[in-house]
């Protein structure tokens, strides 16, 4: 591919990108691009799982989620080989390679034949691989492979980028919650002074020790009792805060 060509399909995914946060998403828009660089009939991507295995994620069509998914299963192809080696794999014929026979026989019977596994590396540790397949026997010139390590080396910076994306919003949500909660405490803690005439400090005390005796979460057991005096309150006539 040209190089006005590859900026060309860069240029295309970026500017069609909806939402950051949805990795699902941005990796079968890429793999729908990823083949244009090398003009494959397909591609697809396995990313690193905590297990320091591979598992399949997206695939730009149908057959490739079936070649992936097998490849998954056995844990032994042009993927795992390019995860495990960290190098570029290329097999210009599957029906004569001969160093993973149950995973090029599936992959042949699905009408691919070649396929190029280029490792996603992102500081100095590779968290996947994207495989290219082709339909005839092909060998893969250093232009493919040029494109493909371009291509996925842009997917490697957008994992990157969408889960720090995720872990900040989370992060953001988990803030929120956590302020929501200590609202809610010192909510039940105000209940608990005026009703049982103590100090903040034995409020906080019964409301752990309770959390503690019946197995609840601090928060829960804060809610129970707010909502209870809301409850009180409501039925009574009284403001909030009086008569707690």
């Amino acid at each position: 591919m040209a190089r006005g060509d590859l900026v060309g399909v860069i240029r295309e995914f970026t500017s069609s990108i909806v939402n950051p946060f949805d990795l699902d998403e941005l990796l079968h828009r890429l793999m729908g691009h990823a083949t244009q660089v090398v003009d494959a009939a397909g591609a697809g991507v396995m990313l690193a799982t905590e297990r320091g295995d591979l598992d399949f994620v997206a695939a730009s069509e149908q057959r490739v989620i079936e070649a992936e998914q097998h490849q998954a299963d056995l844990k032994a192809g042009a993927c795992f080989e390019a995860y495990t080696t960290n190098r570029v794999v290329t097999v210009e014929d599957l029906g004569t390679d001969r160093r993973w026979p149950d995973y090029a026989q599936r992959v042949a019977s699905l009408g691919l034949c070649s396929v190029l596994g280029v490792p996603m590396n992102a500081f100095g540790q590779t968290i996947g691989v994207i495989n290219f397949y082709r339909e005839g026997p092909s060998s893969w010139s250093r232009e493919d492979v040029d494109g493909a390590e371009i291509i996925t080396s842009m997917g490697a910076g957008y994992v990157l980028s969408a889960n720090h994306l995720r872990a900040q919003h989370t992060l953001s949500e988990q803030l929120h919650a956590a302020i929501g909660s200590r609202d809610l405490i010192g909510q039940a803690k105000g209940v608990l002074m005026a009703r049982e005439e103590v100090n903040a400090d034995t409020a906080f005390e019964m409301l752990r020790r309770r959390s503690q005796d019946q197995n609840r979460r601090l928060r829960d057991l804060a809610q129970e009792i707010v909502t209870d005096h809301e409850v009180r309150t409501n039925a009574s006539g009284e403001r909030p805060g009086e008569g707690a």
